[in-house]
């Protein structure tokens, strides 16, 4: 594992940290650090690294405009140098002030999903208003589909069979700048319930508006998340946060036709970006319990394979 001067790059925040802030441990894998300064004000160190997909301006550029339409969001602190990162431009360091958020069982976020739902519905709508370009990239799940996939046979095979209805009903989608990684992990709750915020914007592709629905319900289907408590129905997510959703932003028929295909593609496509990591077909960082949670997608992708009508059914009566 590489290691950082850490204390030498938290310098370039002094006026915030002073000179002696305390840097916890890394949450495990994520080269993500909590700091805390000599005045008790808590920050996360976050380090870019040399993979990105649009440049660090951009990224805060749109962070502005959240926060200005009250949208939670943890923007970038400047350095007392007035730049926006510490660190060379192709190994830059950010750091951002750590939102409110409390942990929920299964159960009670069960309970919260339409009101996640009715604030992914604001963050989409401040999104599309967004009025310059974030110079990022377009997700292009269309043509992707068509590439090589890295799965168990009778996933790949499953999946094959599907794959040109899959193309046909995610083409033609109106797009929009997108979080283009809301998982749960990346939306962060308070109690006694609402949405305190949304993390990591490191992606903001173009693309269709239900992607980032359907990547938040793929996770949902998962089983490892419940712990001891697990809810029965995997379809159980579904309907309130499209409610909620829909109630702010209301959706597209051609858009719920689209949300069961890509609830699919979220599962296959993080089932295949996981087994290339794991046979190192793919170099990426891994995180410990790698090998566990791919074994929760494929399972959840095959489950997703065999009750697709349920899907499309409980999606469709969503709104």
């Amino acid at each position: 594992m590489p290691t950082y001067p850490l204390p030498d790059i938290l310098q370039a925040w002094t006026t915030l940290l002073g000179p002696k802030p305390s840097i916890g441990v890394e949450l495990t894998g994520r080269e993500l650090w909590p700091v805390t300064a000599e005045d008790g004000t808590r920050y996360f160190l976050k380090r870019l690294g040399p993979w990105r997909n649009l440049p660090p301006a951009d990224e805060a550029r749109v962070l502005r405009w959240l926060a200005e339409r009250g949208i939670g969001v943890a923007e970038f602190m400047i350095t007392d140098g007035a730049r926006l990162f510490a660190g060379a431009v192709e190994d830059s360091f950010v750091l951002l002030p750590q939102l409110p958020a409390d942990e929920f069982g299964p159960d009670d976020v069960l309970t919260l999903e339409q009101i996640i739902g009715a604030a992914i519905g604001r963050l989409h709508r401040a999104l599309a208003a967004y009025p310059w370009p974030a110079n990022s990239y377009r997700e292009r799940w269309a043509e992707a589909l068509s590439g090589e996939l890295h799965l168990p046979p009778d996933l790949h095979s499953g999946f094959a069979r599907r794959r040109p209805k899959i193309a046909e009903l995610i083409t033609g989608l109106p797009e929009q700048l997108v979080h283009g990684d809301l998982t749960p992990a990346n939306l962060l709750l308070r109690r006694p319930g609402t949405v305190s915020g949304f993390i990591d914007f490191d992606h903001l592709p173009t693309a269709p508006r239900v992607w980032d629905l359907a990547r938040y319900l793929s996770r949902r289907m998962r089983l490892r998340w419940r712990g001891t408590r697990p809810v029965a129905d995997r379809l159980a997510h579904i309907a309130p946060l499209l409610a909620g959703y829909h109630h702010v932003a209301p959706l597209t028929a051609d858009e719920l036709a689209a949300i069961p295909a890509l609830i699919m593609i979220g599962n296959v496509a993080e089932a295949s970006y996981g087994q290339a990591v794991a046979t190192g077909r793919l170099s990426r960082r891994m995180l410990p319990d790698h090998h566990d949670q791919l074994a929760d997608t494929i399972e959840t992708a095959r489950w997703n394979l065999d009750h697709d009508q349920e899907v499309e059914d409980v999606v469709l009566a969503a709104v």
